[in-house]
């Protein structure tokens, strides 16, 4: 097994590390809304299609496919996914519910919203902004399958996927730039302390079962 040492340090992961400080530097130093407006100013029709199919990726169909596909290769992997699918959904929808209940951009900006570029098909809601549930989806799922894969470009391809999903939620006028640099870490961690957990701080629980190593089609 890949060190965890190894796993921090790998591209992906520094990519995380850019975004995080670039996203944090201008939530502690713009008002909030600022670079939501800035990237509204931005829209062009290319953008509209492109972040309209790239937020679906932050959706729990997205969990499933992924996850019936795991199951296929390994049944460990899957339920690796399906607690982190789990856990962070019903972190995130407490934060939002009874700890931030905050409000969207939609409602912050409610009495000049026809002034803005929004995207035709989008729907826009208006309340529970903090976190940005598709934000902590994308990046839930990028960090286990980084986590999961050796392969250095797929796991920047994760990694990217996942910041494009965090993109996408500020562009569609559905989120703050905080709401997802929080959803993103939310997902990031729950994803690796649940994966560390179960593969090296207590692998008896479901690692070192073989028969969890196995697919339901493809085997060792």
């Amino acid at each position: 097994m890949e060190s965890l040492k190894d796993k921090l340090q790998s591209p992906a992961f520094l990519m995380y590390v850019l975004y995080f400080l670039t996203a944090l530097a201008l939530v502690l130093f713009l008002e909030k809304g600022t670079f939501l407006l800035w990237l509204n100013e931005k829209h062009n029709p290319f953008g509209d299609v492109f972040f309209s199919y790239i937020t679906l990726l932050g959706e729990a169909h997205i969990f499933v496919i992924v996850g019936v596909i795991l199951l296929l290769y390994r049944i460990y992997y899957a339920i690796l996914l399906t607690l982190t699918g789990i856990i962070h959904y019903v972190f995130v929808q407490f934060l939002k519910i009874f700890v931030f209940n905050s409000y969207r951009p939609s409602l912050k900006f409610e009495e000049s919203l026809s002034s803005f570029n929004l995207v035709e098909g989008i729907e826009l809601h208006s309340h529970y902004s903090m976190p940005s549930g598709h934000t902590a989806a994308a990046f839930a799922l990028a960090t286990i399958l980084i986590l999961l894969t050796k392969n250095k470009l797929l796991q920047v391809i994760y990694m990217l996927l996942a910041i494009l999903v965090a993109i996408s939620r500020v562009y569609l006028f559905q989120h703050f730039m905080v709401d997802t640099l929080v959803g993103a870490t939310i997902g990031l961690l729950v994803s690796g302390t649940i994966w560390w957990y179960l593969s090296y701080k207590n692998q008896s629980i479901l690692f070192s079962v073989n028969s969890l190593h196995k697919g339901l089609i493809f085997n060792r």
